[in-house]
Protein backbone atom coordinates (compact mmCIF):
# COMPACT_ATOMS: atom_id res chain seq x y z
CA UNK A 1 0.00 0.00 0.00
CA UNK A 2 1.25 3.61 -1.09
CA UNK A 3 1.58 5.89 1.35
CA UNK A 4 0.42 9.58 1.00
CA UNK A 5 2.00 13.11 2.33
CA UNK A 6 -0.85 15.20 4.25
CA UNK A 7 -0.67 17.89 5.96
CA UNK A 8 -1.98 18.59 9.41
CA UNK A 9 -2.62 22.45 9.96
CA UNK A 10 -3.21 24.11 13.36
CA UNK A 11 -6.12 26.35 13.82
CA UNK A 12 -5.82 29.96 12.15
CA UNK A 13 -4.90 32.49 14.98
CA UNK A 14 -4.33 35.80 14.88
CA UNK A 15 -1.41 37.93 15.16
CA UNK A 16 -0.63 41.48 16.99
CA UNK A 17 0.60 43.87 14.58
CA UNK A 18 -0.98 47.49 14.45
CA UNK A 19 -1.52 48.05 10.53
CA UNK A 20 -4.26 51.03 10.93
CA UNK A 21 -2.83 54.27 8.94
CA UNK A 22 0.60 52.65 8.19
CA UNK A 23 2.64 55.54 6.60
CA UNK A 24 4.04 55.44 2.87
CA UNK A 25 7.45 53.69 3.05
CA UNK A 26 7.09 52.71 6.84
CA UNK A 27 7.11 48.71 8.15
CA UNK A 28 5.60 47.16 11.07
CA UNK A 29 6.34 44.09 13.12
CA UNK A 30 4.05 41.61 14.80
CA UNK A 31 4.76 40.47 18.31
CA UNK A 32 7.56 37.35 18.21
CA UNK A 33 5.48 33.98 18.35
CA UNK A 34 6.81 31.07 20.04
CA UNK A 35 6.89 27.60 17.85
CA UNK A 36 6.24 25.10 20.41
CA UNK A 37 4.98 22.13 18.52
CA UNK A 38 8.15 22.76 16.14
CA UNK A 39 6.02 23.06 12.74
CA UNK A 40 8.74 23.61 10.21
CA UNK A 41 6.50 25.98 8.28
CA UNK A 42 3.08 28.09 8.08
CA UNK A 43 0.65 29.84 6.11
CA UNK A 44 -0.32 33.68 6.85
CA UNK A 45 -3.39 35.27 5.47
CA UNK A 46 -3.18 38.87 4.94
CA UNK A 47 -5.42 41.35 4.10
CA UNK A 48 -4.97 45.27 3.77
CA UNK A 49 -6.80 48.09 2.63
CA UNK A 50 -5.43 51.03 1.25
CA UNK A 51 -6.43 54.00 2.79
CA UNK A 52 -8.67 57.23 1.67
CA UNK A 53 -5.93 58.26 -1.19
CA UNK A 54 -5.54 55.66 -3.60
CA UNK A 55 -1.73 54.44 -4.26
CA UNK A 56 -0.21 54.17 -7.51
CA UNK A 57 -1.45 51.26 -9.14
CA UNK A 58 1.26 48.80 -8.95
CA UNK A 59 3.08 49.13 -5.97
CA UNK A 60 3.22 46.97 -2.91
CA UNK A 61 2.55 46.13 0.46
CA UNK A 62 5.29 43.41 1.46
CA UNK A 63 5.39 40.37 3.79
CA UNK A 64 8.79 39.70 5.80
CA UNK A 65 9.41 36.64 8.38
CA UNK A 66 11.61 38.02 11.29
CA UNK A 67 13.57 34.73 13.45
CA UNK A 68 14.89 34.80 16.29
CA UNK A 69 17.62 32.05 18.01
CA UNK A 70 17.40 30.61 21.34
CA UNK A 71 19.02 33.96 22.86
CA UNK A 72 16.43 36.63 21.67
CA UNK A 73 18.97 37.37 18.91
CA UNK A 74 16.31 38.68 16.36
CA UNK A 75 16.33 39.79 12.41
CA UNK A 76 16.92 43.33 11.59
CA UNK A 77 16.84 44.41 15.34
CA UNK A 78 13.28 43.55 16.44
CA UNK A 79 12.15 43.87 19.43
CA UNK A 80 9.78 41.24 21.32
CA UNK A 81 6.42 42.82 20.09
CA UNK A 82 4.49 44.84 18.35
CA UNK A 83 6.25 47.91 16.98
CA UNK A 84 7.86 49.68 13.78
CA UNK A 85 10.72 48.25 12.36
CA UNK A 86 13.39 49.09 9.75
CA UNK A 87 13.61 46.32 7.40
CA UNK A 88 17.45 45.80 6.09
CA UNK A 89 17.88 41.71 6.00
CA UNK A 90 14.73 39.77 7.02
CA UNK A 91 13.22 37.43 3.97
CA UNK A 92 10.58 38.30 1.90
CA UNK A 93 7.85 36.43 1.99
CA UNK A 94 5.68 37.81 -0.77
CA UNK A 95 3.77 40.85 -1.76
CA UNK A 96 0.55 42.23 -2.71
CA UNK A 97 -0.12 44.28 -5.56
CA UNK A 98 -2.30 47.07 -5.74
CA UNK A 99 -4.39 48.93 -7.32
CA UNK A 100 -5.45 52.81 -7.77
CA UNK A 101 -8.67 52.27 -5.48
CA UNK A 102 -9.00 53.98 -2.08
CA UNK A 103 -10.33 51.95 1.04
CA UNK A 104 -10.33 48.72 -1.51
CA UNK A 105 -8.80 45.41 0.13
CA UNK A 106 -5.65 42.98 -0.95
CA UNK A 107 -5.42 39.93 0.04
CA UNK A 108 -3.68 36.56 -0.37
CA UNK A 109 -2.37 33.47 1.67
CA UNK A 110 1.31 33.35 1.58
CA UNK A 111 3.61 29.87 2.76
CA UNK A 112 6.82 30.27 5.18
CA UNK A 113 7.91 26.48 2.82
CA UNK A 114 10.36 28.54 0.84
CA UNK A 115 11.75 30.05 3.75
CA UNK A 116 13.31 26.85 5.19
CA UNK A 117 12.15 25.85 8.71
CA UNK A 118 10.75 28.28 11.02
CA UNK A 119 12.65 27.56 14.23
CA UNK A 120 11.89 28.42 17.67
CA UNK A 121 10.54 31.98 17.86
CA UNK A 122 8.99 33.81 14.60
CA UNK A 123 7.41 37.21 13.54
CA UNK A 124 6.30 38.95 10.50
CA UNK A 125 6.70 42.06 9.20
CA UNK A 126 4.59 44.42 7.00
CA UNK A 127 6.13 47.16 4.93
CA UNK A 128 4.11 49.47 2.99
CA UNK A 129 5.84 50.17 -0.63
CA UNK A 130 3.15 52.63 -1.94
CA UNK A 131 2.83 56.16 -2.05
CA UNK A 132 0.00 55.99 0.47
CA UNK A 133 -0.89 55.04 3.95
CA UNK A 134 -3.36 52.36 5.00
CA UNK A 135 -6.88 52.32 6.15
CA UNK A 136 -6.78 54.07 9.68
CA UNK A 137 -9.38 51.69 10.85
CA UNK A 138 -7.36 48.53 12.94
CA UNK A 139 -10.05 45.69 11.99
CA UNK A 140 -10.08 46.51 8.07
CA UNK A 141 -6.73 44.64 8.35
CA UNK A 142 -6.68 40.97 9.08
CA UNK A 143 -3.48 38.81 9.40
CA UNK A 144 -3.84 35.53 11.04
CA UNK A 145 -0.90 32.20 10.93
CA UNK A 146 -1.49 28.40 11.06
CA UNK A 147 1.46 26.19 11.46
CA UNK A 148 1.35 23.33 9.93
CA UNK A 149 3.68 19.74 9.21
CA UNK A 150 3.69 17.40 6.26
CA UNK A 151 2.81 14.29 7.65
CA UNK A 152 3.00 10.90 6.11
CA UNK A 153 -0.17 8.78 6.15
Amino acid sequence: MSREIQTKTDAFSGVTMTCAALAAGAARQSSFLTNTNQRPAFLFFLRLQSGAVAPTAGTIYELFLLRANTSNQRTDNAGSSDAAITINNAQLIGTLQVTANTNTNFADVFDSAPLGKLGVNFAVAVRNSTNQALNGTETNHVKQYSLYLPDIQ
